[in-house]
């Protein structure tokens, strides 16, 4: 008869004997029948001339039997059994071929009731690893390189005491490295489709939280339930930052904390810790993390089983910031699925440089456009106010205005317009189309369509290379009447829409004419309505209704429907509610508005 392999005792070097491994928290594979190890157990059964081979797998909580042949029911079909049963647990343990001949005499297994109730008594089990061991992971095996993590079991049961010789056993050492090595392929096939699907969601991410959530859909689905926090490191400040903070936060972002506080660089602690050292930290289960930080033990911290791989995301010698996946149980082989955590922090450092990247570009552009919307004025009960919204997309910046300016005469003149192009350059062209304008309107006291025939003369001489769609209108001062006069001219611009004061909208729909910038000599067109004391004039770009799937005069119904349901609101609340229900804080394009409120001269605005 003989045991189970034992660690090395202590010899002359005064080298102590390892501590048997505990069992994984989890197994590798669920207790259902797998067509491939089922054959990797008949193998044993023929190989070894025994009438049950198994391939197990062993956790905290039980053993599950993917692979089986000649088990009695009900255990063949359940394909688990719960520890009590379980020879296989020593090899996991020990990390060692275990054989015994007859188990009811040998004291380890004699009170194990795999004897009475699955008829065993001769066993013999070789351990299953995947490949690519981490170095200084486990114990050494024969001697050589450290040995991955045990996942599973190989083993050949019988119902009678046998002698196990020397060639059968290694026979099934054979047949366990064979199987190894189809679950290691199992493995890197598997890494592969996590590193394809997170690839693929990285794509068309454009924003730090858009990474940040594709980053966290791949591996809560593709992990097991991981959960990931995105630490950024700070531009001016030595600390990391979560993208998402949660209140409360253990520190560390261990597994089971509500999530990491902001983390000084030079503090005691895993991510900080593997931003310093630009290498991943991974720890199997919470043990190992509390021993390499003593700091997570304290208050409970460290309490529990869950693994931990702290990764920094690396551009160049650049630390961006640090990756945390978080899983709630131990994970043995984390060590050894190092080349994927690694190849994950790459593709998420990138994503998120090119993030950033954009996030500048999209600054400047906003900063740039902002710049060139203008002050608006108040005056003789006529309300100007304005809205801006950047879109979602750093390409979607830059070409939209509007403009209000008091004419000489007394008259109110506003524009809104859409410069074709979304980028900085859309921005200069459209801020060159508003100095002119502003300058021709103010120029002289001239029907809207003349203002608008002079700019596209100008474009054209001057060489601006700029087409965009405009509303120029123009109010005139006659309070006495009741009622004041709105003159407009559109150059292929969605129409103005005046709400009344009763919440009825209309749509000041015209045939509109053709766009500035393409003709020198362009047919204008002017139109007039008066407009009631108390109503509001909102003039927008293509940005508030514009939506992917659906149609310009479908969005320009939502806005009519919104406006006539809030039109009891104050004029400010109006626009923030109407841009909230259609284009939220970054719409598909840019988003302008500019709303004229005509305030009777007696009462107090609204």
């Amino acid at each position: 008869m003989r045991g189970p392999a034992r660690p090395e005792g202590t010899g002359a070097a005064g080298r102590a004997p390892a501590p048997p491994h505990p069992l994984p928290v989890t197994t590798l594979l669920p207790a259902r029948p797998d067509v491939d190890l089922d054959r990797f157990a008949r193998l044993a059964t023929v190989a070894l001339g025994a009438p049950v081979g198994l391939v197990s797998m062993v956790g905290a909580g039980g053993q599950v039997l993917p692979g089986c042949v000649g088990l009695p029911e009900p255990w063949q079909s359940e394909r688990a059994t719960p520890l009590t049963h379980s020879l296989c647990q020593h090899v996991v343990t020990s990390g060692r071929t275990f054989v015994v001949d007859d188990a009811r005499a040998e004291p380890l297994t004699a009170s194990s009731l795999a004897i009475p109730d699955l008829d065993v008594v001769a066993y013999a089990g070789a351990p299953l690893r995947l490949a690519d061991p981490a170095v200084g992971a486990g114990d050494r095996a024969d001697g050589g390189e450290p040995a991955a993590p045990v996942v599973g079991v190989l083993c050949a049961i019988d119902s009678r005491p046998r002698p196990w010789t020397p060639e059968q056993v290694a026979v099934l050492e054979d047949l366990a490295a064979a199987c190894s090595a189809e679950l290691s392929l199992r493995a890197v096939q598997e890494r592969q489709r996590l590193l394809l699907t997170l690839a693929e969601s990285l794509v068309g991410a454009r924003s730090v939280p858009e990474v940040d959530a594709a980053v966290s859909a791949v591996t809560r689905t593709r992990l097991g339930g991981a959960r990931s926090v995105l630490m950024l490191r700070d531009e001016h400040d030595p600390t990391l930052v979560p993208v998402t903070t949660a209140p409360g936060g253990a520190p560390g972002g261990v597994p089971g904390s509500a999530g990491p506080p902001v983390e000084h660089l030079d503090e005691d602690l895993p991510a900080p810790a593997a931003a310093r050292g630009r290498r991943p930290l991974l720890f199997a289960d919470r043990a190992e993390l509390t021993a390499a930080f003593p700091r997570l033990a304290q208050g409970g911290a460290g309490d529990g089983p869950g693994a931990g791989a702290f990764l920094p995301l690396l551009v160049g010698e650049e630390v961006l910031g640090v990756l945390l996946l978080l899983w709630p149980e131990a994970r043995p082989v984390l060590a050894a699925e190092e080349e994927v955590w690694s190849a994950l922090a790459r593709f998420t450092a990138q994503a998120l440089h090119r993030a950033q990247l954009e996030q500048r570009h999209r600054s400047r552009a906003e900063v740039l456009q902002r710049s060139l919307l203008s002050t608006l004025p108040q005056v003789d009960h006529l309300r100007t106010v304005g809205r801006y919204v950047p879109a979602a997309r750093e390409e979607q910046v830059g070409g939209d205005w509007y403009d209000a300016v008091v004419l000489p005469d007394g008259a109110l003149s506003v524009v809104i317009g859409d410069v074709a192009g979304h980028d900085t350059a859309a921005a200069g062209a459209m801020g060159q189309v508003r100095g002119l304008l502003r300058a021709f309107t103010w120029d002289r006291p001239e029907p809207t369509s003349e203002v608008v025939g002079r700019l596209d003369r100008a474009l054209l001489g001057l060489g601006v290379d700029a087409l965009a769609t405009l509303v120029v209108a123009r109010v005139e001062q006659d309070p006495g009447r009741g009622a004041r006069r709105l003159r407009w001219t559109n150059a292929g611009h969605p129409p103005p829409v005046l709400l009344h004061p009763d919440g009825r909208t209309e749509l000041l729909r015209t045939p509109p004419d053709l766009l500035v910038g393409l003709l020198g000599d362009v047919a204008r067109h002017d139109h007039a309505v008066d407009v009631a004391d108390g109503s509001v004039l909102l003039l927008y770009t293509d940005g508030l209704i514009e939506k992917r799937g659906h149609s310009l005069a479908g969005g320009v119904e939502r806005v009519r429907e919104v406006l006539g349901r809030l039109h009891h609101l104050p004029l400010e609340e109006l626009l923030d509610e109407l841009l909230a229900e259609l284009v939220g804080d970054r719409g598909e394009d840019d988003c302008a508005l500019l709303a004229v409120a005509f305030d009777p001269p007696a009462t107090a605005a609204r």
